[in-house]
């Protein structure tokens, strides 16, 4: 017993101040009430431990995962910064410890939210991973996050037109359709429609005429071909370790995006790859991101005043029901007349029209230019469904606050050659 208070001892140093809600329960067992059990120090032991328990902070959370290149398991290391800034300064990052078998990591973290990103810088050339869901929060379980890295290409900026192109990558070779979005600095997490939003070329290229300042560029390459939405499996979501991007006056800066898949290991391990799988592949599913959805773009909430409603319905010309076209509410207070360059900036209230062509959407009080289309971004292509509303002279619609407007009526067209 000696031996055990000794070793009691030896791990209770902190300041006294620690233990100061202990006193009350100290007391209780008195000097009697001690010699009649007979253990003076143990009592005393045994609820300084008790509280010691209760006021050291709470355990960090375990975070788990296994990185992969398209070989398998690869040997990089995941990184967790408290915000996006302090990821682009590469300060105050906490860094994993190796997992118990290759590829594999362990982080702990206290809840909270994280930008994770996986790197190796040995490789040639480097490899990075940006997880499309950050940030990513933190909770109180344990949670199983894989990352896939890409190879780590620096952007290349000369004199030019001012602006930022590149190609959009999946295994090497250019995706041919998708859209890629470009974000301020400021416009955390990086979802919806950014400042500008340009469908990805055939030969998976894109360009962004811009302002000077620093930019992040995103691409996404949805299944079903729509720009908006949570990403589902097998859709491939495309980031570069360069962003953010600095446009300086008069210069083009060039870079590549190179993607991976959404929730699909067996379509991005190249064949003949070592297959990390094993036998806990269901647990870590349960305890994997894969149900989390990435919320890209939608209505927005409001703290002061309620929401309006616009709700409706978009056909074509003989009054075939449109489904699975976007609905984008622009705002119209500052601007009389409608303006096609306004399809190519940020709609902050959008929606998807359903199978027989309804649509409910959600905006602030104000007025608005509603527009039905394919896709989200830059002006309509030829072949392109595309409607305005045509129930005003100036194609606008104005709502109040709480107002609910029914009965919408939006018709498309395709766009003529």
């Amino acid at each position: 017993m000696k031996s055990l208070l000794r070793s009691f001892n030896s791990h209770l140093r902190p300041p006294l101040l620690i233990f100061r809600p202990c006193f009350p329960l100290l007391r209780i067992f008195s000097h009697r009430q001690r010699q009649t059990f007979g253990m003076t120090h143990v009592w005393q032991h045994i609820v300084l431990l008790f509280c010691l328990g209760i006021t050291t902070p709470a355990s960090a959370t375990i975070i788990e995962g296994i990185v992969l290149d398209d070989k398998g398991p690869a040997t990089a290391s995941v990184i967790a910064y408290r915000s996006f800034s302090e990821l682009h300064l590469k300060a105050n990052g906490i860094i994993s410890s190796k997992g118990p078998k290759p590829g594999q990591y362990k982080l702990d973290l206290a809840p909270g939210k994280y930008y994770l990103v996986a790197q190796d810088s040995n490789h040639t050339p480097p490899l990075f991973g940006y997880h499309g869901l950050n940030p990513i929060t933190i909770g109180d379980c344990y949670q199983w996050i894989p990352f896939f890295v890409l190879p780590e290409l620096p952007v290349q900026c000369e004199p030019g037109f001012q602006g930022i192109s590149g190609a959009v990558l999946y295994k090497g070779a250019p995706i041919t359709h998708g859209s890629v979005s470009a974000y301020t600095s400021d416009d955390e997490p990086f979802r919806g429609m950014g400042v500008l939003t340009n469908s990805i070329g055939e030969d998976g290229k894109f360009w962004f005429e811009l302002p000077p300042g620093s930019y992040v560029i995103v691409a996404r390459q949805r299944q079903d071909d729509t720009a908006i939405g949570p990403l589902k499996q097998g859709d491939l979501f495309c980031y570069s370790a360069a962003n953010p991007i600095k446009i300086n006056p008069a210069n083009t800066c060039e870079v590549n995006l190179h993607c991976y898949p959404r929730d699909d290991m067996d379509h991005y391990l190249a064949q003949g790859a070592d297959d990390p799988r094993g036998k806990r592949k269901a647990a870590r599913r349960d305890a994997s991101l894969q149900s989390v959805s990435m919320q890209e773009a939608g209505t927005q909430t409001s703290d002061k005043d309620p929401l309006a409603i616009i709700a409706g319905r978009v056909t074509d010309i003989y009054g075939v029901p449109m489904p699975s076209l976007v609905v984008s509410a622009y705002p119209a207070d500052d601007l009389p007349l409608f303006q096609m360059y306004v399809l190519r900036f940020k709609s902050e209230f959008l929606t998807k029209t359903d199978k027989k062509g309804f649509f409910r959407l959600e905006t602030k009080p104000g007025s608005y230019y509603l527009v039905a289309r394919e896709k989200v971004g830059d002006a309509p292509n030829v072949g392109e469904h595309f409607g305005l509303f045509e129930e005003s002279v100036n194609h606008n619609l104005s709502v109040q606050s709480g107002e609910t407007k029914n009965g919408i009526q939006l018709i498309v067209e395709p766009i003529m050659p």
